[in-house]
């Protein structure tokens, strides 16, 4: 008799998992694809660089073999089952900088954890800046990234500041690059994000602006969460269904009132004049001006900040709920060139730029989204990159009154900027966790 044995399906392969140990005479190098049992990957849009967590089998004492003791180099090459005939494959070099568990689990077999951050990361730690740069503060990380790490930069959005000079003062590449990206902004004050992804080699720099008005990647078929027992989303070509979703932290105004990001007053003293520009700072006026230029999905827009907000019959955002004052260098450079140096602001405007950047990076993270969806979307070597991009949720409940009708939930639903993400590739499929924000949600208007 003949018994016919299905074939194995996965939803990835792994080509190819190498380890280096420079160590180690001879280029000794080591193949563990087959000694791995799953894998988790980490992307987070404040971070320019991934890191991971590979669940290793150690079948034959490799790690003593091979004397591990971090800062080893691991090398992977990996392909989702649907991109196999585009050609496509994930390519990353990570370092190895720590092992956090080894559990025995038999006599010659140990299970193991090994921690890894990407391997340009490790080589920044090893490098220290004290020079001088000019420019626009995205050239000067373009330039960094190149030097130092051999990473280029893409650029999205245009940076408005310009002839600025600074002098970064002993700082690891992307220390200096990051510090850098503090002063990255557009002309309406729109902050700038660098970060590192799964699918792309290199770095990106991308503004929160063009991230609020770009197109939904999955504008023509949403994910979506409905009640498992009233609607069968999977049943519905036009849907990608969410497995589950958390939503944490939520609506902490409190802080936002406490750290002068709703309502303030700014005083930036001139060290060569001694005298202030007084800013008055408003959300509310930040969000209607975000909605008046279309970056909040039209007039009919509502925002995570609630302009009905009121104590004692005055908007919350109307009051100078704190007194911040500040330097402000000016001139440093004037005596020699035209440059502006890091902490120097020409007008009441560049301040107010400053403020907004930080007003809306907090407000993003203020009501974030966890959700658990299929990976495919974000495993591709197309624009579907994960971090930076926006992403259509929509939330359905049912009718108090008829169990068997849905309802739009207007305030979960909208269109969100994917901050973080968790890749978990188990032994035969991968999941994928989105960590999400948003400034604004659907109105009553909107219709699926």
């Amino acid at each position: 008799m003949e018994f016919n044995i299905p074939e194995r399906r996965t939803e990835y392969t792994i080509e190819s998992a190498v380890i280096s140990n420079a160590r180690l005479k001879d280029g000794v190098l080591i193949d563990i694809r087959n000694n791995i049992s799953g894998f988790e990957i980490y992307e987070h849009i404040n971070k320019p660089y991934i890191t991971a967590k590979f669940f290793f089998i150690d079948h034959n004492n490799i790690l003593q073999a091979f004397d591990f003791s971090g800062g080893e180099k691991l090398s992977i090459v990996l392909q989702h089952s649907e991109e196999k005939n585009s050609g496509f494959q994930i390519e990353k070099d990570f370092l190895i900088d720590k092992i956090e568990n080894i559990i025995k689990t038999d006599e010659r077999t140990e299970s193991v954890i090994i921690h890894c951050i990407e391997y340009h990361a490790f080589e920044s730690s090893v490098q220290n800046i004290s020079r001088s740069y000019s420019g626009s503060p995205s050239s000067m990380i373009e330039k960094i990234l190149l030097e130092y790490l051999d990473k280029e930069l893409v650029i999205v959005g245009q940076d408005s500041r310009n002839g600025l000079k600074v002098i970064v003062p002993n700082l690891h590449p992307i220390e200096a690059s990051m510090w850098l990206k503090n002063k990255v902004a557009t002309s309406d004050g729109m902050p700038f994000y660098l970060f590192s992804t799964l699918a792309l080699n290199n770095l990106v720099l991308k503004d929160l602006g063009t991230m609020l008005t770009q197109t939904p990647i999955n504008v023509g078929m949403p994910f979506i969460y409905a009640p498992s027992m009233s609607v069968n989303v999977e049943e519905q070509p036009k849907f990608y269904a969410i497995d589950d979703y958390n939503i944490s932290d939520t609506e902490d105004l409190y802080s936002l009132i406490r750290s002068g990001l709703v309502g303030a007053n700014y005083q930036f003293y001139d060290t060569s004049t001694g005298l202030p520009t007084p800013i008055k700072f408003d959300v509310d006026k930040v969000f209607q001006d975000l909605v008046a230029d279309n970056k909040l999905g039209g007039s009919n827009a509502r925002y995570v900040y609630g302009s009905s907000y009121e104590v004692q019959d005055r908007k919350v955002s109307s009051y100078d709920s704190k007194v911040i004052s500040q330097i402000a260098t000016n001139g440093a450079f004037k005596s020699t060139t035209s440059f502006k140096s890091y902490n120097e602001e020409i007008t009441g405007g560049d301040h107010r730029k400053k403020i907004v950047s930080l007003a809306l990076q907090n407000f993003l993270a203020k009501s974030p989204l966890e959700i658990n969806v299929r990976a495919r979307e974000f495993l591709t070597g197309d624009e579907n990159y994960t971090i930076g991009k926006t992403i259509r949720i929509v939330f359905l409940d049912n009718e108090e009154e008829d169990q068997s009708r849905l309802k739009l939930d207007t305030k979960k639903s909208g269109d969100y900027i994917v901050c973080a993400a968790k890749h978990s590739f188990g032994d035969i499929s991968v999941s994928t966790q989105l960590l999400c924000g948003r400034l604004g949600y659907f109105g009553q208007e909107f219709e699926l």
